[in-house]
């Protein structure tokens, strides 16, 4: 396997991002590269969270970090007005008797995981019983929430959003996640009957966390295989969660997520031990190729936020082969009609709109001028893909 290219920025938005606070970064960067670097892969809000300021400016200089303590505080500024939605959100649960449970952002919120202002959030995710589901949605809407226009997926209904721009996403189900002997992906009676549900403090009796095993594999299930690269969500961000909710030895404390874990999901080992190595600044052993399995995870980290022509390619996997746990099919022409025929939503979040209601028809047009050149990158993906897996099976073949 060909080493991990670690460019002098890379190594120090990795070191910053994860290693030890103390480990000095002896190479000489430059800081723009550095700072852009640290956007594309998602972690500039950790690095200014975890970095002293005055370090910052001694391996940047002045404006470089200027820059990514300016991100840090709209972090905080964005992520404050999510995190008193989780509060809310917990209170009309329990006036309401709707049991919830806070994800992604939310989860590590409410499980007190994160430092202020550590990471990005465009929305705040809670698992609701199916039962549940249009009631809640019900009670959002009588509190001013309005729906954004995007069709339901198979396992949340479509968002929906406040005047000040709070956005929230009801699941009824955890894809990726299954309890041995069950044919769907893990509801919220699933995770209750397994014990993989714990009280959240503070947040009321009808509200509830992951358990630690579970929040993990519900981590990795969404960073590999829900997202995976394949879109915007940087999965370099997965790995901080996992760290963050761990803290301490990844490959011991989360070896327990493999049993909530479907069997189409891998990876969990490579993102334990990527973790451990990340967090111990190991980053010359990565990038010599020395562990094979964290190599190369980490190389799918760094080019599903960096290389737009492997980002197609795991577009196309995607498409090929998605999470589900219905037909196959059935999940691929729902992501044909995401492409050709996007909602406001769709592509609000496209081109980066806070509201769904700032789509007109002339970013319409603009979707359809893109969408020849957009149906050709795919097919040329696709192409790259076939001819791959069609050289493997021929090296598999060779005597």
């Amino acid at each position: 396997m060909a080493p991990v290219v670690l460019t002098a920025e890379i190594r120090w938005v990795l070191l910053r991002a994860f290693g030890p606070p103390a480990q000095v970064c002896s190479h000489r960067i430059d800081p723009a590269r550095a700072t852009e670097l640290a956007t594309d892969l998602g972690l500039v809000e950790r690095i200014g969270a975890r970095a002293p300021a005055d370090l910052l400016v001694a391996e940047l200089g002045r404006e470089a970090a200027r820059q990514l303590t300016a991100a840090r505080l709209r972090a905080v500024a964005g992520v404050g007005a999510l995190a008193e939605l989780v509060a809310e959100l917990a209170a009309m649960a329990a006036s309401s008797s709707i049991p919830i449970v806070p994800l992604k952002f939310a989860g590590l919120h409410a499980g007190g995981h994160l430092l202020l202002g550590s990471r990005g959030a465009g929305d705040v995710d809670v698992l609701v019983r199916e039962q549940d589901a249009e009631r809640a949605a019900w009670l959002l809407g009588a509190r001013g929430f309005q729906p954004v226009g995007m069709t339901a997926a198979e396992h949340h209904l479509p968002p929906w959003q406040d005047g000040r721009g709070r956005m929230v996403e009801l699941h009824t189900r955890l894809p990726g996640l299954r309890v041995p002997g069950h044919a769907r992906f893990c509801g919220f009676e699933d995770l209750e009957s397994a014990g993989g549900l714990r009280p959240a403090p503070g947040f009321g009796d009808a509200c509830h966390l992951l358990r630690p095993h579970p929040m993990v594999a519900h981590l990795v299930a969404h960073g590999l295989a829900h997202h995976g690269g394949a879109d915007d969500y940087p999965v370099a961000r997965m790995l901080a969660d996992v760290i963050d909710v761990l803290a301490g030895d990844c490959r011991t404390l989360g070896a327990g997520a493999r049993e909530w874990l479907d069997d189409h999901v891998g990876g969990l080992e490579a993102v334990l031990g990527l973790c451990d190595r990340l967090k111990a600044g190991d980053l010359d052993g990565l990038a010599a190729g020395a562990a094979p399995p964290e190599a190369g995870l980490l190389r799918h980290v760094l080019a599903g936020s960096l290389d737009a022509d492997y980002r197609s390619r795991l577009v196309v996997g995607h498409l090929l082969h998605p999470l589900t746990d219905r037909g196959r099919w059935r999940k691929v022409m729902r992501m044909v009609r995401y492409s050709v025929f996007p909602s406001d939503a769709d592509l609000a979040a496209r081109f980066g709109l806070p509201s769904a209601r700032l789509v007109d028809r002339r970013l319409r047009l603009v979707h359809a001028r893109r969408l020849p050149g957009r149906m050709l990158e795919l097919a040329r993906a696709a192409l790259h893909s076939a001819r791959r897996r069609v050289g493997r099976a021929g090296e598999g073949a060779a005597p």
